[in-house]
């Protein structure tokens, strides 16, 4: 995967529930455009595990767009 294709983050909430994110951003920035996007308080760590390109071809999304996966993004969610 190039660095800057979309890289999954995991992201854990204040009840201890997980959500996967997918950012398609930098793979340096990829943990802090999701930050941007969660709850003060959320944590969120970058997975090593690459997509599929048909996998992101599913989503697109244009660069610097983050959207948490599993559920249908709405327009505030990918910017």
């Amino acid at each position: 995967m190039n660095e800057n294709g979309i890289h999954l983050v995991r992201v854990m909430t204040d009840d201890r529930k997980h959500q996967l994110w997918a950012a398609a951003t930098a793979r340096d920035e990829a943990v802090n455009r999701v930050l941007d996007k969660i709850p003060e308080g959320w944590a969120a760590r970058l997975l090593d595990e690459p997509m599929r390109p048909r996998e992101y071809a599913v989503l697109d999304l244009a660069f610097g767009q983050v959207c948490r996966l599993g559920k249908v993004p709405t327009a505030a969610q990918q910017t």
